[in-house]
């Protein structure tokens, strides 16, 4: 995008800033009573809506961020719950080497004396990998 159009975007954007706030001035003005203490309370009366929207708005953007960040904490809860899939993979190998290694040590003889069965269960492969390749 050029810098010509650019600068063309963002002077409409301007100008409409500026015919829109004319726009509101003209109304207010052609709506406020000719008396000028009427005037006064016509402006003041605007104001005070003006400010009980303003106050309505404040408080609903401060349920939203409170919505927000309640959202926020509960993505970052799951995510603590959650484990990467190499994280997984490994715990899965080592439960498998520790699974073998403990049938291993049962079918051995008292003292630790290797029997054919228990060297069979350490000769048995591992699982392949599940998650990875």
């Amino acid at each position: 995008m050029s810098r010509r159009i650019r600068t063309f975007e963002e002077s409409a954007r301007r100008e409409s800033a500026l015919t829109k706030e004319a726009m509101r001035t003209l109304l207010a003005d052609s709506t406020a009573p000719r008396d000028p203490r009427g005037r006064g309370d016509h402006y003041r009366a605007h104001l005070a809506d003006a400010h009980r929207i303003i106050e309505t708005l404040q408080l609903r953007i401060k349920d939203l961020e409170q919505e927000r960040d309640k959202i926020k904490r509960q993505a970052e809860y799951d995510r603590s719950l959650c484990v990467t899939r190499t994280t997984a993979e490994e715990a899965r190998m080592a439960a498998a080497r520790w699974m073998r290694e403990k049938a291993a040590m049962l079918f051995e003889d008292e003292g630790g004396v290797p029997t054919p069965a228990s060297e069979a269960i350490r000769d048995l492969p591992y699982p392949k990998p599940k998650w990875s390749k």
